[in-house]
């Protein structure tokens, strides 16, 4: 089980929370349970801090809420059917851990949660320096310590569950990104949608990390005219679907990455998946499925890294007259695709039309040629792909820049440059939020 909070919520209430390092502070973190693979994934959807004279007791080692004030902070939980965390600060220690006290109270407090609404609830201990530590009861009492992931410019990862020894075989990969960053590689569950020419790079890429698990989903197979972009695909693979081809390639490097393939292309029936990815790669042409991924940075909290390259060619000589690529990073605290300007409502439109419906309004002129194949140049593919991999490295182990991370990046393959670029986002986008 899972618990996430937008970066932007966390660091604010936490601060909040521990301004007062004479005693302890608490609040309330109420959560929606969201179905994913593996089990329900809880999303942060709103804190309350409680007020100073919310407390019957207020001590540097005890506190006891006021029960009406407590009522009134859970009634949306009861009215909605929220999971409901309490937090509370440990304001002399160094380590987040739960005291006897603290067990004892839950052990209390619980089983009333449980009969209030559905669950499950629990508890958060956080402490001075940014350590946290979560935990949730069943209606059993049953308790497990949970991955506490908090998702903004870094996912940082709080708790127990998260660590893992690091694989020897990476030892050099961990003098540059430290013991405890390329654990978390190891850590990962990472989601590729599209495994064409970009997407071929970006797994191999991922693989060769260590990633500790990947999703690959794709329906389309190899053909001849992309065995010279896709990574992995050899001739004998022509007609073979390329999520085969890419887990072939893991599986034949002896390199230790589970691979979970999906051989079709991203529906809304695959969502819970990628709610259990903790950061997904789109690498995909159509806007339906970028939609869907888009939707899911936001809903789930899962940061989307999405990616494209694009070439015109003149008709008659053949040549490229213009290139260029894209790495745009969303999610929490970043303005989505939308607002960027890469989900097209129209391209939306035309893609969920039947194939007779598309073929009927082409006759008629009403549409281009919304399939048309584009051109694709292995070279400029690694180039894309390689930075949208390093956007991952940042994101998980802050190697670089990560207090001011690009959120768009821009190749101009002719000039030879690549730019950052920042857009706002609109007032009314649900990415606002």
């Amino acid at each position: 089980m899972r618990l996430k909070v937008s970066e932007a919520q966390w660091c604010a209430f936490a601060e909040h929370l521990l301004e007062r390092t004479d005693v302890e502070s608490a609040g309330i973190v109420l959560a929606r349970a969201l179905d994913a693979a593996g089990g329900p994934l809880l999303v942060a959807d709103e804190l309350l801090v409680v007020p100073d004279d919310g407390y019957i007791i207020r001590r540097f080692d005890q506190i006891r809420i006021d029960p009406i004030v407590m009522n009134r902070m859970t009634q949306r939980a009861r009215d909605e059917g929220l999971s409901i965390f309490t937090v509370h600060t440990h304001p002399m220690a160094t380590d987040a851990w739960f005291s006897w006290a603290d067990d004892n109270g839950d052990k209390r407090l619980m089983p009333s949660l449980h009969a209030q609404a559905p669950g499950p609830h629990g508890s958060i201990v956080i402490v001075p320096g940014g350590g946290a530590l979560a935990r949730a009861f069943d209606e059993n009492g049953e308790v497990t310590v949970l991955d506490f992931d908090v998702v903004g410019r870094r996912l940082v990862w709080h708790g127990e569950a998260r660590e893992r020894r690091a694989d020897d075989r990476f030892a050099r990969q961990e003098l540059a990104l430290g013991p405890a960053g390329q654990a978390r590689l190891r850590s990962l569950r990472v989601g590729v949608v599209g495994l064409g020419g970009v997407g071929s790079v970006v797994a191999v890429q991922l693989a060769h990390l260590g990633i500790g698990e990947l999703v690959y989903i794709d329906g389309d197979t190899v053909s001849a005219s992309n065995l010279s972009r896709v990574l992995g695909a050899r001739v004998t693979d022509i007609g073979k679907k390329k999520v085969e081809v890419a887990a072939r390639y893991v599986s034949e490097a002896g390199l230790p990455v589970k691979v979970t393939t999906i051989e079709k292309p991203l529906s809304s029936e695959d969502i819970a998946l990628m709610r259990s990815c903790d950061v997904v790669f789109s690498c995909v042409d159509t806007h339906t499925p970028r939609s869907l991924l888009n939707a899911l940075a936001y809903d789930a909290l899962v940061p989307l890294i999405d990616m494209g390259t694009a070439f015109r060619v003149d008709a008659e000589s053949g040549a490229i007259t213009s290139s260029g690529g894209r790495v745009v990073v969303v999610g929490p605290g970043r303005p989505c695709l939308g607002c960027w300007g890469h989900l097209n409502a129209d391209r939306l439109r035309e893609e969920a039309l039947s194939s007779e419906e598309r073929a009927a309004l082409q006759g008629q002129g009403y549409l281009g040629g919304v399939d048309v194949a584009q051109p694709s140049v292995v070279a400029f593919n690694t180039v894309v792909a390689g930075a949208a991999v390093i956007e991952l490295l940042r994101l998980v182990t802050g190697f670089s820049g990560s207090d001011d991370p690009p959120n768009r990046l821009g190749f101009m393959f002719e000039e030879g440059t690549v730019s950052r670029s920042e857009v706002q986002a609109r007032a009314t986008c649900r990415c606002r939020r």
